[in-house]
């Protein structure tokens, strides 16, 4: 049974973290404005900006910093200022106490993808979505799943007929996972990886700037890691900066269906979530989700985030 958050409501505070990288004061402002503009408060600490090498501070701050927020009652839900890179660093000394204390709604995309993973492993509802100090700008994201994601109120999401570009017809219903595709792959062998769900798998992948060959060298060590046993359907996102080099005679889709050969399942690829040039949906993963690919093809999240 999927832990599912209590609902934030309006008024509520939503407490910004940096797991990651980190992040320019003017950037935090801008998501800060449009997180208040949306009817919350918002907690965000100069830390934000603290900078060790690549990452926003030390691997101890970081993790104290996202201790606290869980710990602190006024804070009811919990956005990722941005992603970059270190999040993995941070699993080995996470207290899972402090997590399933009082679960709350977490938001973020890209190297968030190992908290995703994390969190999924203690059974929590999460939520790919935009990044305060990124994404979360009017014209940038997707505020209707945001919401229904964060509070409940409106339907769940589900993708316009026409978002979507069917590599393998089919429909399947199983519990959404995933998120970014080289986070997912390096998560292989870890405590944290990705793994079945019994009940079947809708998979989310998505990625930015990676060369076909590294795509198929990535969906390949998933595959031959388990991570794809019981996944029912594969929806892939906008795979930005993903194609091919001129010159080479073959397309991102054509690797897809070769790395994922064999698989029965359907496949879909263009959903505007994560890295993309659409405005970013947030999607609620740990939920009941349907593929559909076929003459109308569509992904519908299936119930809500949030309790």
């Amino acid at each position: 049974m999927a832990i599912k958050p209590r609902a934030l409501r309006s008024g509520e505070t939503i407490g910004l973290c940096a797991p990651s990288g980190p992040i320019e004061a003017d950037f935090v402002a801008a998501g800060v404005a449009e997180l208040e503009g949306l009817g919350f408060r918002v907690q965000a600490s100069a830390d934000l900006g603290r900078r060790t090498r690549f990452t926003a501070g030390s691997v101890e701050r970081r993790v104290a910093e996202l201790h606290e927020l869980y710990a602190n009652p006024e804070v009811r839900a919990i956005v990722c200022a941005r992603g970059g890179a270190g999040a993995s660093s941070l699993l080995p000394h996470l207290d899972a106490a402090r997590f399933t204390a009082d679960p709350k709604p977490f938001v973020g995309y890209s190297d968030v993808t190992a908290l995703h993973l994390y969190l999924g492993r203690l059974g929590f509802v999460t939520v790919h979505g935009p990044m305060a100090g990124r994404s979360l700008v009017a014209g940038r994201y997707h505020p209707e799943s945001l919401l229904a994601a964060l509070t409940g109120e409106g339907a769940p999401y589900s993708s316009d007929v026409d978002d979507l570009e069917v590599l393998r017809e089919g429909e399947a219903v199983g519990i959404l996972r995933g998120g970014c595709l080289s986070l997912l792959a390096a998560a292989a062998g870890t405590p944290w990886a990705l793994r079945p769900d019994a009940a079947g798998t809708i998979l989310f992948i998505e990625d930015v700037r990676e060369r076909p060959f590294r795509i198929d060298r990535m969906l390949t060590q998933l595959r031959l890691s388990g991570a794809l046993e019981n996944v029912k359907g594969i929806v892939f996102g906008e795979m930005k900066g993903c194609g091919t080099a001129a010159g080479e005679e073959y397309t991102l889709e054509e690797v897809l269906a070769d790395s994922l050969a064999g698989l029965d399942v359907p496949m879909a690829i263009g959903l505007s979530s994560g890295h993309t040039n659409a405005p970013n949906v947030s999607l609620p993963l740990g939920v009941r989700a349907r593929l559909t690919c076929g003459s109308e093809s569509r992904l519908e999240v299936l119930e809500s985030a949030v309790a």
